[in-house]
């Protein structure tokens, strides 16, 4: 008979340590697998539902001794659930440590009419008001934080900005004068109409001169190798003739360029002449250019500031 009663003690034990052991892992393994932020959403619900110990649960370690919310809005709205659900079960000394750690974080939150009872507002704004000296200040510090964090990314800014203005490359302008010479005007092959920076027609007159002028000087030099005597027989007078035309037409082409570039560089003329060169250099740099002209030199400065 004794056998019979501890076999029976024996196995109902044994029976019932894993059942109890099962139900006590369950919600262990539940709770831990769930992220800060859908346990918001879990105590959430659980707020809606009227479970305020529940939500209690959830958040209080959570938001104590410190926050585990990656996010200030989900510190904010888990503080104000906790803070809720202090009130409704009528613990004012833990709703008002609650809600004046929200309210430090957010001066200047106010609960929503529609959703929470006037009592609860109430109660929050009693807190609100104790905390208004405090809040005040923190009101204060923060929107000092916020201008000197302003002037700190400004003057960053402006910094950079010079860094990239010193670095980027500068425009340099070199002027030069340069003295011209009347007499030049009087040189054929268009030498006055380069002097004055006119080097299309420079090179025009230039060319015709120098093709009329070969061409008069190679007609005379035929005449003179072929006829050394300057007698010329009778059945070639009349090519001879053709040459001394081409001669004397060249030549006369030649001086007619010349006279007309004489006139143009005449009219063109000035003292001096100026030229202007835009170039790009490094910046951080100062140059000093110098360069002889004729009839003086230019000295020139030129860099980043």
């Amino acid at each position: 008979m004794w056998i019979i009663i501890l076999s029976t003690i024996f196995f109902s034990q044994v029976t019932k340590t894993p059942v109890k052991s099962t139900k006590s892992k369950k919600p262990v393994v539940e709770e831990v697998s769930l992220t800060p932020g859908q346990t918001l959403s879990k105590a959430s619900q659980e707020a809606l539902g009227g479970n305020h110990v529940e939500v209690i649960r959830l958040l209080r370690p959570l938001l104590f001794p410190a926050s585990k919310f990656t996010s200030e809005d989900q510190e904010i709205q888990g503080l104000r659930l906790l803070g809720l659900a202090f009130w409704f079960i009528k613990d004012y000394d833990s709703a008002t440590q609650t809600f004046s750690m929200l309210l430090t974080r957010r001066p200047d939150f106010t609960l929503d009419p529609v959703v929470v009872a006037s009592g609860a507002i109430d109660f929050f704004n009693n807190v609100k008001k104790k905390l208004k000296e405090r809040l005040a200040e923190i009101n204060r510090l923060k929107q000092a934080e916020e201008v000197k964090r302003k002037k700190q990314e400004e003057e960053a800014a402006r910094k950079k900005m010079e860094e990239l203005k010193k670095a980027a490359p500068v425009l340099r302008q070199t002027v030069t004068i340069n003295k011209n010479f009347y007499i030049f005007n009087l040189f054929p092959l268009g030498l006055g109409q380069f002097q004055n920076e006119h080097k299309i027609k420079g090179w025009i007159f230039a060319g015709g001169q120098a093709l009329s002028g070969l061409i008069s000087l190679g007609a005379y030099s035929y005449l003179r190798y072929k006829y050394p005597v300057n007698k010329v027989p009778k059945d070639q007078l009349s090519s001879a003739e053709q040459v001394v035309y081409l001669q004397v037409g060249a030549g006369a082409v030649f001086f007619g360029l010349w006279i007309v570039s004489i006139v143009d560089a005449v009219i063109n003329y000035r003292d001096t002449r100026q030229s202007i060169e835009n170039k790009f250099i490094p910046g951080n740099s100062l140059n000093i250019n110098v360069q002889m002209v004729p009839g003086g030199g230019i000295i020139g400065l030129s860099g980043g500031f």
